[in-house]
């Protein structure tokens, strides 16, 4: 038969002593309290600085509110039924010249760089500001059906109202050259956000896929 072994006995605390929480004092309470708001604060800040530490990397002006943009009534500058929300690249150009013709096929290899971000490559056109008024012809020829081009034709006056509030109005005869080739970025709230230099595709695609993130 196996040896009875006692239960073993919960320890009770003597008489008269009662366990008590420790509680902490007003001052203690207040000090973790303002430890715990700065705590929360400073992450924001550091966060935003994280989010920011990209812009100031880029090849790209960024203009850090963004501009608000009034497209003149003349200008037929909409949104396509089903594809709200489209952001824009307006560039100022002759499409007769050889250069501005090299610089929309240029901009194919740009989008092709996007498909790493299907979302931004989808919503986003290159506005071709047609100072030359180009005819249903040539405007074909320019873009070669491609979906992410637009040509906005009408009278200069007209199209310098936009292009000067963009700071893209051609000056001299020396077009999508040069400065001339610079573009501006606009998202669907009109706002421009930057000016994005015509550089190589990898790096205008970085460019406009870190602004379009980072504004979004």
């Amino acid at each position: 038969m196996a040896p009875h072994c006692p239960r073993p006995k919960r320890c009770s605390p003597p008489d008269g002593h009662v366990r008590r929480r420790t509680r902490r004092s007003p001052r203690a309470r207040l000090i973790l309290t303002l430890a715990a708001l700065l705590s929360l604060v400073a992450g924001y800040y550091l966060g935003q600085y994280w989010q920011r530490r990209p812009l100031a990397e880029l090849s790209a002006v960024v203009y850090p509110d963004g501009r608000q943009i009034e497209y003149p009534g003349e200008l037929a500058i909409s949104d396509p039924p089903g594809e709200p929300g489209l952001w824009r690249l307006f560039l100022a150009a002759d499409t007769r010249r050889a250069a501005c013709r090299d610089w929309v096929r240029e901009f194919a290899f740009v989008i092709n760089r996007l498909a790493a971000w299907p979302e931004i490559q989808a919503n986003l056109r290159l506005t071709v500001l047609a100072y030359d008024q180009p005819d249903a012809t040539a405007g074909v020829t320019l873009t070669e059906g491609a979906g992410w081009v637009e040509i906005v034709s009408a009278e200069p006056q007209h199209l310098d109202r936009l292009s000067g509030q963009l700071g893209i109005l051609p000056s001299g005869g020396e077009w999508c050259s040069g400065a001339q080739a610079n573009s501006v970025l606009v998202s669907p709230q009109r706002r421009s956000w930057a000016l994005i230099p015509h550089q190589q595709a990898a790096i205008m695609a970085r460019n406009l896929s870190t602004i379009i993130a980072f504004v979004e």
